[in-house]
């Protein structure tokens, strides 16, 4: 099946997604004025099918952001230079959100959990949550197939191994590893701490978090 026609599939079955209690559609939320036609609100920056490095976060943000922003990122958002700049120890320069189209965009975006919950930005998240989204996870790495999938942080990481039946191990030891994953599309992965201020401060400084990016570029 051609890529435009099998993401096209699957952003029309997550908009019909309604598996997990407690997390509100795109779709649902306000009559999905502010929903896409993409997978969710982050492919939105960064949706390219064709893209050679591919980013997996936890999950988006939570309704009340996704309302406020409708439905995009905003420039100037501190996670998000950080971000830019990480990226760009790749060799990619992906410019500011909020928006870039499946066609020309460079890098592609999602998260482990497709849908919104309440709560704030860092409410806490279900272990149902991710494992009902798995399947679409799965299904967007396989479309997209890029060289490298990087997993912004530990719930991303296990997220995407274990999808693929592979034992994620102890985080700190896969952020350390210098070969990361490879997945049985060829698709090679790597766990990195997530690049928000609270993580720097508290787990990984940024200084390392950089380190921890430049492992990639041989494989690129």
């Amino acid at each position: 099946m051609d890529k435009s026609v099998a993401y096209d599939v699957l952003v029309a079955e997550r908009k019909a997604c309604n598996r997990c209690l407690g997390l509100s559609n795109p779709a649902a939320i306000e009559d999905g004025r502010f929903d896409s036609p993409e997978v969710g609100p982050w492919s939105r920056w960064q949706g390219g099918l064709n893209a050679t490095v591919m980013l997996i976060g936890q999950d988006w943000g939570d309704v009340r952001y996704f309302v406020k922003h409708a439905g995009v990122e905003g420039p100037r958002n501190p996670t998000n230079e950080a971000l830019r700049e990480l990226i760009g120890l790749l060799g990619i320069d992906i410019g500011e959100p909020p928006i870039n189209t499946r066609r020309d965009a460079i890098a592609f975006f999602t998260n482990a959990i497709l849908c919104l919950k309440d709560g704030g930005l860092q409410a806490k998240v279900q272990d149902a949550w991710f494992s009902n989204c798995q399947d679409f996870l799965r299904r967007q790495i396989e479309i997209v197939s890029p060289k490298i999938l990087v997993c912004l942080g530990e719930r991303a990481w296990r997220s995407v191994v274990t999808t693929f039946q592979i034992r994620p191990g102890v985080f700190r030891e896969a952020v350390n590893d210098p070969d990361g994953v490879v997945l049985p599309n060829g698709t090679r992965a790597f766990a990195c701490y997530h690049c928000g201020r609270r993580i720097q401060n508290t787990h990984r400084p940024f200084p390392a978090q950089q380190i921890d990016w430049r492992r990639m570029n041989r494989f690129l």
